[in-house]
């Protein structure tokens, strides 16, 4: 406690008090800073003075809660009390913003009865992405003062707003280009001049002076998320609409209670693990706070699709490229393919025509030698590239398929949307190319897993995994189209089959199954059922863009090679499938391939889209249970008896009465 103590400055100036959070990096409101922060305003309170002003040292005013803090049970002072207990101050309080100001930072500058920012600043409620509410009030305040359209599109999007410009504008009094704490002096001065009076939120009205517009933005928000699965945004929905209907203590109350309910879903849990794993992978095991170099100028090496879409990531990001081949057919091919990428963007509305020029301005092409000249790094987009002359201590890394001796990138599709890149450490690997890795998705703004291996990737195995399992469903009588129906139903839109047939099954067709267990891809294969590409496969693939359709002689075809079983409970099959997917994420533990089971979770997310909100395997098997899970796959009576066997780390784990989750360190 004394800690948070002297994380608060104290001090009187002309009848003011400055109350200054400082609790660097991100002065996070945790417990007993709120507790020191209190106990700063009942001190301030009792002084001689005319109002007080609250800032934040360092880089920001003040950001939210820890994360650790949110399955403890609420220990006051909470964010709520501190918030009512700035509000109710009987001197004025004036909160200088600067920085980014999110969640906890922003509901105390809701609180406050003034705001004075720094020009750029930027202010947000990033809870929804966590499945959270607010908890300090914030459903209750802002659409006071900014109406129900912007309070809901703040609230449900999660996002920083520049409190300038859009839904956030007008949350401040006065917005100023430097000498922020002159700026709090002098609109302190102001409203002493006026007579000194506070101005609590809770008794301000005019986001409540169109009760129809109110209603109609809360009714189109309800209508848009009627068939989203989430909790926490209709949640967030209702407590909007609580504010002008309840009284404020009311309103209160209902947010609390909502923000409860999301708090002890199984959607929040899963949504905070997925937050905690990505940031955690984004470090790639590198010492915290290791210094990263800029890129701002990098080489691509090699010609081809991968090339292409690597050269337009970068660009687009405003890096600078450096694109070489040996061959220049190559780049006279590959520039005109370039540039219609860029102009499909702009025909969509993307990015403008104007920043589509600046950014192919950034592009210089040649012979691959000079272009790994003056860059901060070189990527190798294809093979033949090697033996490429580069300047010392330029890092180089590869990014096509194949064996890793030192360092390869794998990049989900599309490359420049999809946001993970999976960073394979092979044997020779350097420190300064993982280095570089870090330095490259941080460029990209995409998130990093560090992967030990040859070559193979964590999605490919995964992906294997599911597609080996969901056909072993098939072999015991289950049929295609009801196993994606049983995961498609529970919110995963890239369901097994319906990927297979997007992935093409040719390649498929090629992988090895067990004694008597049948590789059904394979199978459609033979019957000139080649996938979406081909117009069949698991399912029939029409209109523009093409659909899968279910189709009535794919039962015929799988009837004749195997007889149908009764119907297996759809949650029976989510249980067998991601156990198998955590089983074969057990043996990538095991073989120190992935560092932790977070890790895998984060691809199986990022890469194979897993909801976030359901979370990845490693996370679901616990939430199943892993003895249930076990008996699931101990029970199954099916011929690939390795794969199906549980991992020892599953006896292991129940014997502990923990889960996967105790093993990410």
């Amino acid at each position: 406690m004394s800690e948070a103590r002297d994380a608060i400055g104290y001090s009187v100036s002309d009848g003011v008090v400055w109350i200054t959070i400082s609790s660097p990096p991100t002065n996070a409101l945790v417990h007993d800073l709120r507790a020191a922060l209190l106990a700063a305003f009942d001190k301030a309170t009792a002084e001689d003075a005319s109002a007080i002003v609250l800032q934040g040292a360092g880089a920001t005013f003040a950001a939210g809660a820890d994360l650790s803090e949110i399955d403890k049970a609420d220990v006051a002072p909470t964010l709520s009390d501190l918030c009512n207990r700035i509000e109710a101050s009987p001197l004025p309080v004036v909160a200088a913003l600067h920085g980014t100001v999110l969640g906890g930072g922003a509901e105390l500058a809701l609180a406050a009865h003034y705001r004075v920012a720094e020009a750029g600043t930027r202010i947000g409620f990033p809870e929804v992405k966590l499945g959270l509410m607010p908890a300090g009030g914030a459903t209750q305040r802002l659409p006071r003062l900014l109406g129900a359209a912007h309070a809901l599109e703040m609230l449900l999007t999660g996002g920083p707003f520049d409190i300038e410009t859009g839904p956030a504008d007008g949350l401040a009094d006065l917005v100023v280009d430097e000498d922020l704490p002159g700026a709090a002096a002098d609109l302190v001065a102001a409203v002493r001049e006026e007579g000194g009076a506070t101005r609590p939120t809770s008794e301000i009205r005019r986001g409540f002076l169109d009760p129809r517009g109110y209603q109609q933005a809360v009714a189109e928000r309800r209508e848009a998320l009627s068939g989203a699965p989430e909790l926490a945004p209709r949640e967030i929905v209702a407590a909007v609409e609580a504010a002008i209907l309840l009284p404020f203590e009311a309103g209160l109350a209902f947010e609390a209670d909502a923000g409860e309910t999301c708090r002890s879903s199984e959607q929040s849990r899963a949504l905070r693990a997925a937050f905690v794993a990505e940031h955690r992978a984004r470090r790639l095991d590198l010492p915290e706070g290791a210094p990263l170099p800029e890129l701002k100028r990098i080489a691509v090496l090699g010609g081809g699709p991968l090339a292409i879409q690597l050269v337009f990531a970068a660009l687009v990001r405003g890096i600078a490229v450096q694109w070489g081949t040996r061959d220049p057919a190559a780049l006279r091919e590959g520039v005109p393919r370039l540039r219609d990428v860029f102009d499909g963007f702009v025909s969509r509305g993307a990015i403008s025509e104007d920043d589509a020029l600046d950014r192919l301005a950034d592009l210089r092409i040649g012979d691959s030698a000079a272009m790994a000249e003056g860059v901060e790094m070189i990527v190798h987009a294809a093979r033949g590239q090697g033996d490429v002359p580069a300047p010392e201590g330029i890092p180089r890394v590869s990014a096509f398929p194949g064996k890793v001796r030192q360092l390869g990138l794998r990049f989900a599709p599309p490359i420049h949307a999809a946001p993970l890149i999976e960073v394979i450490v092979g044997p020779a690997a350097m420190p300064a190319q993982i280095v570089a890795a870090r330095a490259l998705a941080r460029a990209l703004d995409k998130i990093p897993v560090r992967v030990q291996s040859r070559g193979e990737s964590i999605a490919s195995r995964l992906f294997a995994a599911c597609q080996r399992a969901a056909e072993a469903l098939v072999d015991l009588g289950q049929h295609p189209c009801e196993i994606d129906r049983a995961f498609r139903d529970w919110g995963w839109q890239r369901p097994p089959f319906q990927t297979a047939d997007m992935r093409g099954l040719e390649e498929l067709a090629k992988r090895p199954r067990a004694k008597g267990a049948r590789n059904w891809s394979e199978i459609l294969v033979g019957d000139q059922r080649l996938g979406r590409a081909a117009g069949r496969g698991f399912y029939l693939w029409q209109g523009q863009p093409s659909l899968p359709v279910e189709d009535d002689t794919l039962t015929a075809l799988l009837d004749a090679e195997r007889p149908p079983a009764a119907a297996m409970p759809h949650e029976q099959m989510r249980r067998l499938v991601f156990g198998a997917m955590a089983n074969e994420g057990a043996r990538m533990l095991a073989a120190k391939m992935a560092q932790r089971p977070s890790d895998i979770d984060v691809v199986a997310t990022l890469a194979l889209d897993l909801p976030r909100w359901r979370g990845g395997p490693m996370h679901l098997v616990g939430v199943y249970g892993l003895l249930s899970v076990r008996r699931a796959m101990d029970g199954l009576d099916h011929p690939d008896r390795a794969f199906w066997t549980p991992e020892p780390v599953f006896d292991e784990l129940i014997k502990n009465g923990r889960s996967f989750e105790a093993l990410n360190g």
